[in-house]
């Protein structure tokens, strides 16, 4: 029932991304680390001794073309729009377990908070943010997103 890239659910902020290099060491290799589309444009530069600008809000991936299996972000982030009556934002981060969402109307008023145990619960089917077992992984997720936009 989701729309191509209309939600912040994992079926719609996952992508493939590929790289090949000529010379590239780790050839084949696959990463488990979090990167996101702001950080292609980064990366592509250094690749090319390219200069970047300043406002660039993602950091360049090389080091993880060079060691796949480092230490990398904690967390990559997605926002959506949803339209209707009242219409809301929701923010969403995605750890290598979780998935935190915020909803908030145009006011910033709360409209909702979702959490999804991505490791044993892929599809998304059960929301986890109202469950007592989770309160603390519910307020360390809101304060990391909270300070992202920082």
């Amino acid at each position: 029932g989701l729309f191509t890239k209309m939600t912040n659910f994992e079926h719609g902020t996952r992508v493939p991304l590929i790289l090949s290099l000529p010379g590239q060491k780790t050839a084949g290799q696959r990463t488990k680390a979090l990167v996101e589309l702001v950080d292609l444009y980064p990366t592509l530069a250094q690749l090319c001794d390219l200069p970047l600008p300043k406002h660039l809000e993602g950091i360049s991936f090389v080091p993880l073309l060079e060691n796949p299996d480092q230490p990398w972000k904690k967390a990559a982030f997605s926002q959506y729009l949803r339209t209707g009556k009242p219409p809301h934002t929701g923010r969403s981060l995605r750890t290598d377990r979780w998935r935190y969402t915020e909803w908030h109307d145009f006011k910033g008023k709360p409209a909702g908070v979702e959490l999804y145990d991505e490791l044993n619960d892929p599809q998304e089917a059960v929301n986890l943010a109202n469950d007592p077992t989770h309160a603390e992984t519910v307020k360390q997720l809101s304060k990391h997103l909270l300070e992202s936009r920082l």
